[in-house]
């Protein structure tokens, strides 16, 4: 600690005492101080090397003996550094004065004027520190002298320059979770905050003296600010991997899907475009089943006829549903449709099954929309050949082939949709995982913020430093009074 101060010592030397009437009432003088003997106090204290005072002004001395020597002097006392709490730390610094070469029974120090407290008349208000108290005690039997400084670090400067704009990255890398996955920019945000961080490490540890005693609370807030970017980076790696799979590389477990498109989107409050349409339509066909078995299939037959005329252009429409009418020429009818067919694909004659309007009677029930359906031409239609004979009265070769190029356009699109709709469904469990670690960094960087800065003692004191002289300066009357 740099200390600019004048330090006002006074002491009794018998051998200069006259009678100022003798000497033309001259009742003061002042010699230089090579001429007289001065105490020889020092601090003790002192880092600098340098013991002696910046000017050797010249001595006060009164017709009584009484002597005054006020010399300035600048001092750079060691001090031990308490920085737990920066910026918001308070420092309580000790000067010591005492004789360097007088023991204790040659040398007794006292208050100057009764005054305890340091005298601060002159005083100039720094810029980085505010003074609290300024005691002063007597040590080691009156021998030495030692003034607690106690003074507390203003925190404006750091407050704009360290505090503020780390607290706003803490709170930004959050928002590494609500950029979606496809974002390119999620990783770089997430880099960009760390090298900030890195940058205002440094800058902390140039500020701060290196000790290892204890953490300083701003090393410890921008240590959890690093380890909590340092997860984010990792997570968001994870996120986008679970952004970007698909049937082809990857199945999803069935605890996945509960959990991630069940319970946690309920509880976070997240909710797909289409559920509640999807829900409507669902309870509608469940209370029209269970209404009336007829009505069902009197609804069968009418959608058959009108086909899909009340859906919507552009609408997702599930081809396995049972509630879907299909052609009775169709490949998942072809199959019931045909129940004598065996292994070679071979049919029976035609006499042996009756006919329905010049048509091969329809299915008697629907197949099961979750069997799986095979992909290739030859396996989908083995007799192929045996159903072109039943079509060959009706419509032309041409006309069969293009049924079997539309049955096969529409079993590619209902791959292609069930492929979509799977990568949908990851898609979807990245978007709430992000959604879910949104909140809980949100929780854990207000709680460290808060808890890490409402640990310090003086967050939120105002120290208003006039008042407080002005307070010690009264103080400091009142003991010369008493």
């Amino acid at each position: 600690m740099q200390t600019n101060v004048w330090p006002t010592m006074r002491w009794h030397d018998y051998q200069l005492q006259w009678n100022p009437q003798d000497y033309g009432n001259i009742k003061t003088i002042r010699v230089p101080p090579d001429k007289v003997w001065l105490p020889d106090i020092v601090l003790f204290n002192n880092a600098d090397g340098n013991y002696e005072v910046s000017f050797y002004s010249n001595v006060v001395i009164e017709h009584t003996g009484e002597m005054l020597w006020v010399p300035p002097a600048i001092y750079k006392s060691s001090c031990t550094i308490d920085v737990e709490y920066f910026p918001f730390d308070e420092q309580v610094c000790a000067m010591i004065f005492g004789s360097w070469t007088f023991n204790q029974d040659e040398v007794t120090i006292k208050y100057l004027m009764g005054k305890r407290q340091v005298e601060l008349n002159d005083y100039s208000p720094s810029g980085i520190w505010d003074v609290m108290e300024v005691p002063g005690e007597l040590i080691q039997k009156k021998s030495k002298i030692a003034y607690q400084i106690k003074i507390r670090r203003k925190t404006l400067f750091y407050t704009m320059i360290l505090i503020i704009p780390t607290v706003l990255m803490a709170f930004l890398s959050m928002m590494v979770f609500y950029l979606p996955a496809e974002a390119s920019e999620k990783i770089t945000l997430a880099i960009s905050i760390l090298l900030a961080l890195v940058v205002f490490l440094l800058l902390v540890s140039k500020i701060l003296p290196p000790t290892s005693s204890t953490i300083p609370l701003m090393a410890k807030y921008l240590l959890m600010t690093f380890v909590m970017n340092i997860i984010t980076i990792v997570v968001t790696v994870i996120i986008i991997n679970v952004y970007f799979r698909g049937p082809t590389t990857h199945s999803m477990p069935m605890w996945v899907k509960s959990v991630f498109l069940g319970y946690l989107p309920l509880f976070l409050m997240m909710q797909r475009p289409h559920t509640e349409e999807y829900k409507k339509k669902k309870r509608a066909s469940n209370g029209s089943n269970s209404h009336n078995n007829s009505k069902r299939r009197k609804s069968q037959r009418s959608e058959m006829t009108s086909g899909l005329g009340h859906y919507a252009p552009g609408e997702f429409i599930e081809m396995n549903e049972t509630n879907i009418a299909h052609h009775p020429y169709c490949s998942l009818n072809r199959r019931s449709r045909r129940p004598n067919i065996d292994a070679n694909g071979e049919e029976p004659k035609q006499g042996n099954h009756a006919t329905h309007n010049g048509f091969p009677p329809p299915p008697a029930t629907l197949p099961d929309p979750n069997e799986p359906i095979l992909l290739g031409r030859q396996e989908r239609f083995p007799s192929y050949r045996a159903y072109s004979s039943d079509l060959g009265g009706v419509v032309s070769e041409e006309a069969v082939k293009a049924i079997d190029a539309i049955e096969y356009i529409t079993e590619h699109l209902r791959k292609d949709n069930q492929y979509k709709r799977i990568r949908e469904e990851w898609k979807y469990v990245s978007m709430v995982i992000d959604r879910l670690l949104l909140y809980v960094f949100f929780a854990v960087t207000v709680g460290g913020t808060c808890g890490i800065f409402l640990s310090a003692p003086n967050v939120f004191d105002n120290v208003n430093q006039t008042a407080v002289i002005e307070q010690l300066k009264r103080a400091a009357e009142a003991e010369m009074v008493a």
